[in-house]
C-alpha cells in the first residue's frame, strides 16, 4: 500500500468552488499549496502556502508541483486549457493524483461528451487519460451535477431566488441531483483518502434528488408565498435547439449557447442527471442530504 496523500497543490483555490473545497481540505489536515499567478492572492488562510506560477512556463509549473502528492483544479472556463500544461508538469513532477476541474454534470455519458459546451473539459479528460498511462500519476473526475447552494445565489443558475423567478424545466417534476459546495469538498477529501478505490475513474457525489417544483415550494415558503414570483415552463429540447442555432450564427455569444446546453444536461429529462442510485457517496464518506438539511439550504438562500 502506498503512503497516504498529504501534500496537495491547488489551482483555483480562491474561487467560488475552490474556497469551500479548500476549507474541507484544511479541516481534514491536508497540507495545501495554492498555485497563483500573483505573489499575494487574496482570501487564503495563512496556513496555505503560495506558489507563484506562470502557466506558460513548464519549468515554473514543474517546480511548484515537485514534492506534491496531488493536484486539484477548480479553474473556471477561462483556465480550463491551462490544465494541459498542469497535467504535463504534474506527470513530470511525479504527482500521484490529478483531480481536474469537472465538478458538474456526468461527462461519462455519451450525450454530454458530444455537447459543444463540454468540449474543452472533454479534451482535458482525454489528454489526462492518455498522458497518465504507464506513469505513477492517476486521475479522478468528480461529478456532482448541479450546485445547490451556489445555484440559488445571483444570477441563479438553478433558480433566481432573489429575483423571485423560476424556470420549470420539462414540467418541473424531473428529479435531478443537486449538491452543496461543502459536500463536494468532502467528496474531494474522500477521493484523496481513498486513492486506490478512486484511481483512474469518475466518482459521483450525490447531495439530494430534487425537482424544480420542490425547490420552488421551499423558496416560496421562505419568501412570503407565491406572490410576486414569475414562474414559466421551459421545454429543454427547444431550449437546446435554440442554443445550437446561436452557436451556428453567433459563436462568440458564448453564454447564450453554453448556459442552455448545461441547463438541459443538469435539469432536463432522460439525460442521466439523477445520481440517486448511481453515486459513490459510500466510498467517499459522504451522506445524502436529509430533507431538513435541504430545506435549511434553501432557507439560507432566501434570507
Amino acid at each position: 500500500m502506498s503512503s497516504p496523500i498529504q501534500k496537495v497543490a491547488f489551482a483555483g483555490a480562491t474561487g467560488s468552488l475552490g474556497q469551500p473545497i479548500l476549507h474541507q481540505l484544511l479541516s481534514a489536515g491536508f497540507t495545501i499549496t495554492a498555485l497563483s499567478r500573483t505573489a499575494n492572492p487574496t482570501n487564503l488562510p495563512s496556513s496555505v502556502k503560495i506558489a507563484q506560477v506562470d502557466y506558460n512556463d513548464p519549468s515554473s509549473l514543474q517546480s511548484a508541483l515537485t514534492g506534491q502528492d496531488a493536484l486539484i483544479s477548480t479553474l473556471g472556463s477561462a483556465g480550463i486549457k491551462s490544465q494541459i500544461a498542469l497535467t504535463d508538469a504534474a506527470i513530470s513532477a511525479g504527482v500521484r493524483r490529478i483531480i481536474p476541474s469537472e465538478f458538474g454534470c456526468d461527462n461519462d455519458l455519451p450525450r454530454n461528451r458530444t455537447l459543444p459546451a463540454y468540449k474543452p473539459k472533454i479534451e482535458v479528460q482525454d489528454y489526462i487519460i492518455q498522458k497518465t498511462k504507464g506513469t505513477r500519476t492517476s486521475y479522478t473526475f468528480v461529478y456532482n451535477n448541479a450546485f445547490l447552494d451556489w445555484g440559488l445565489k445571483p444570477p441563479g443558475f438553478l433558480m433566481n431566488v432573489a429575483g423571485k423567478s423560476a424556470d420549470l424545466y420539462d414540467g418541473g417534476d424531473i428529479v435531478f441531483t443537486a449538491t452543496p459546495l461543502e459536500m463536494i469538498g468532502r467528496g474531494v477529501v474522500g477521493v484523496l483518502r481513498n486513492p486506490e478505490e478512486t484511481a483512474n475513474r469518475s466518482v459521483r457525489v450525490h447531495g439530494a434528488g430534487v425537482t424544480m417544483k420542490q425547490i420552488l415550494a421551499l423558496a416560496q415558503k421562505y419568501t412570503g408565498g407565491e406572490e410576486d414570483w414569475t414562474v414559466k415552463e421551459v421545454d429543454c429540447g427547444a431550449m437546446e435547439e435554440k442554443a445550437y442555432g446561436v452557436l451556428k450564427t453567433e459563436p462568440g455569444n458564448v453564454m447564450a449557447w453554453i448556459v442552455p446546453m448545461i441547463r438541459r444536461a443538469a435539469f432536463g429529462k432522460d439525460v442521466g442527471n439523477d445520481f440517486t442510485h448511481n453515486n459513490d457517496n459510500a466510498v467517499l464518506g459522504v451522506k445524502e442530504l436529509r430533507k431538513k438539511e435541504l430545506e435549511e439550504i434553501v432557507k439560507a438562500a432566501c434570507s
